[in-house]
């Protein structure tokens, strides 16, 4: 699968960054394309639709809900979501430490917005898999490997 980790500095005269993890949306499995938000890399080159990273490991029991949706399910696949994707932004950006993803992080020095493109294995309804790991997960375990380094976001 084809992600994005990326930092965009948020306006204002203090450096808050907002990071993201996103997965292109031609890797979502085709049954899930219709029923997620869909979100937009910007590249130098081009925009790229993509999807959150808890569309993509939502469980098939998540996706296939119609209009009662478990509480406790959504709560979970939110911290799993969010511990995931501050483990593959971690591999990108050191100054991410936090044990999930902030909504906004202040920053000591301004290092500008960036890109950067990369590999993993599918992890399309992987949930329940992930959820029995998440607190011993490494990038490795998910075979991350940068494809095209950074891109001017």
């Amino acid at each position: 699968m084809e992600i994005f980790t990326s930092r965009a500095r948020l306006s204002g005269s203090v450096p808050y960054y907002s990071y993201r993890t996103l997965v292109r949306l031609d890797d979502l499995d085709p049954a899930r394309r219709h029923r997620v938000p869909v979100l937009h890399v910007a590249t130098s080159q081009r925009r790229i639709p993509c999807a959150r990273i808890a569309d993509v490991i939502a469980p098939d029991r998540w996706v296939e809900r119609h209009l009662a949706v478990p509480c406790g399910l959504a709560a979970r696949l939110g911290l799993v979501a969010r511990r995931l994707e501050a483990i593959l932004l971690r591999s990108n950006f050191p100054e991410m430490v936090a044990y999930l993803t902030p909504p906004m992080l202040l920053v000591e020095h301004d290092p500008g917005s960036v890109v950067h493109q990369g590999t993993i294995i599918d992890i399309n309804g992987s949930f329940d898999w992930l959820t029995s790991r998440i607190d011993d997960f490494r990038p490795e375990d998910l075979d991350l490997r940068e494809t095209h380094g950074r891109c001017a976001a």
